[in-house]
């Protein structure tokens, strides 16, 4: 692997990839990158499976069922072990909020309404109340009551990547339907999510990648030369995954007004966020529906909303656009049927949840909370600009995003690991982020994060040559030209995460 590395890195990513595919059939070759794949999977799968050899593993139904009190015992222990991991404040996002109470309250509502499912809204029509509110909450407070041009609708989905999945098949049903597109594009920033990248490849779209600017904003005169006939939207993210950057989205979304394309701001992870950071004072351009370009938006609910996990909310311009995510079936023989997410039944328990807990919280709550973290990530920031080794990545207002110059910044990933932390490693450039949450504003968080962080750069600067750990993983995925092998080996860690 480290000879393959060596040379495919003097080659064209494209040409290196077609060589190897090539290459890795002759025998020698394979059984080489198979003997490396499955040294690293093995590594991978220790951490994988801590449970194998602390409780029993089922590859079939029991004989005889367990005792219920036996298994509630047995997973209340596993719970209580994993969250040590979160509750200390040292996990990047994941958990959003946290406090017992919270949990406990979200839990109630959920055994309240654990049979509930929305696709039998004539048994259980709070569904649709519940629904109903959360999309009209969400749309409310992202700029529907200023919205110029149309009624500002949307829906429930199980998450972020539901969200923009469905959007952007809508998009391009809609151009296929209006405009007889049959080689849809959709042009974005390489820094939008990933779960663009899997609508293109679910739905059969060409993706026209944008490049970002210094400071990591999608660069507005690439998008206008990257419109063509096929496009059919073009998407900001507010802020991005990778570094909390808000792309910008007035620009954007302008320019798609007059090139009559859609616009998707991709709030995810700030819609619950950024319309408090605003109020708050803090520096936020505008990225909802007060833009008359933007046509679509995605919130996570289950982020920064702190509902559990398993709902998001997609919002369209009209009810035009959204009627072209929705399915539905005349002539089966099982009887009209119609759904308006990909999925079928649901946990109609989870939009209880999340709406309890949006009308739980209201508007002070969400403001108090975003003040807390706003501020904690100012601190936190403040404490990586103290290193001279390390350099901040963006400016993120909630994110937290750093690299170096100087050390391999993989290896402090690591060496942060080893004192509990758990940050992201992103590429391209290399860097680690931290996405601040209210477990951060707990009192010693920033000290201890601070206090680690130079511990962790001291390590990396004396293990510069470690091969153990996550960071030669990284390092090669960062870095290695024949992206084929990368996704080789995601695909074996999920294979992996599958074994009993």
């Amino acid at each position: 692997m480290d000879l393959l590395e060596k040379y495919s890195a003097r080659l064209d990513p494209r040409v290196a990839t077609f060589v190897f595919d090539r290459v890795k059939r002759l025998p020698f070759v394979r059984r080489s990158v198979a003997k490396e794949m499955d040294a690293i999977m093995a590594s991978l799968e220790r951490k994988a499976k801590p449970y194998r050899d602390r409780y029993t593993s089922y590859d079939r139904l029991p004989i005889e069922g367990r005792e219920r009190a036996q298994i509630l015992d047995e997973m209340s222990q596993i719970q209580q072990h994993e969250e040590q991991i979160w509750r200390s404040g040292q996990v990047s996002g994941a958990v959003y909020h946290g406090d017992q109470a919270h949990i406990d309250f979200v839990n109630r509502v959920y055994a309240l309404q654990s049979q509930c499912n929305p696709l039998h809204a004539d048994v259980w029509p709070s569904a649709a109340k519940f629904e109903a509110e959360i999309v009209a909450m969400t749309a409310h407070m992202l700029g529907a009551g200023a919205a110029l041009r149309g009624e500002i609708v949307g829906c429930v989905t199980s998450g972020g990547t539901e969200s923009i999945l469905l959007a952007v098949k809508s998009y391009r049903d809609r151009a296929r339907a209006t405009k007889r597109i049959r080689q849809p594009e959709l042009v974005l920033p390489i820094t939008a999510h990933v779960a663009f990248d899997k609508a293109a490849h679910y739905f059969g779209i060409k993706l026209r990648r944008i490049p970002v600017d210094k400071n990591g904003r999608a660069d507005v005169a690439a998008a206008a030369a990257a419109i063509n006939r096929n496009s059919i939207a073009l998407v900001g993210s507010a802020p991005s995954f990778p570094h909390g950057v808000i792309d910008p989205i007035a620009e954007l979304s302008a320019l798609a007004l007059r090139r009559k394309i859609g616009f998707h701001t991709d709030a995810c992870l700030g819609g619950f966020v950024l319309p408090w950071a605003e109020r708050l004072g803090y520096p936020v351009p505008a990225f909802d529906f007060r833009l008359p370009g933007v046509t679509s938006m995605s919130a996570d609910t289950h982020k920064f909303g702190y509902a559990p996990k398993g709902t998001s909310v997609v919002l369209y311009r009209g009810a035009e656009l959204r009627r072209y995510q929705y399915f539905t079936a005349t002539d089966w023989p099982g009887g009209l049927y119609f759904s308006p997410t990909m999925a079928g039944s649901r946990p109609g328990a989870l939009s209880a949840a999340c709406w309890a807990t949006l009308v739980s919280i209201g508007e002070r709550g969400y403001l108090a909370a975003a003040e807390q973290i706003l501020r904690t990530a100012a601190r936190l920031r403040d404490e990586v600009k103290k290193l001279p080794e390390l350099f901040p990545v963006g400016d993120g207002l909630f994110v937290v995003a750093f690299g170096s110059h100087d050390l391999d910044i993989y290896r402090v990933m690591d060496a942060m690991a080893e004192r509990g932390w758990s940050l992201n490693g992103l590429h391209r450039p290399a860097c680690v982020h931290i996405c601040i949450t209210l477990r951060h504003t707990q009192p010693g968080v920033v000290e201890k994060f601070a206090a680690d962080l130079r511990a962790a750069v001291e390590h990396a600067r004396q293990h510069a040559g470690d091969k153990h750990g996550m960071a030669p993983v990284y390092g090669m995925a960062g870095t290695l030209p024949v992206r084929s092998l990368v996704g080789d080996l995601l695909k074996s860690y999920i294979d992996v995460l599958y074994k009993v």
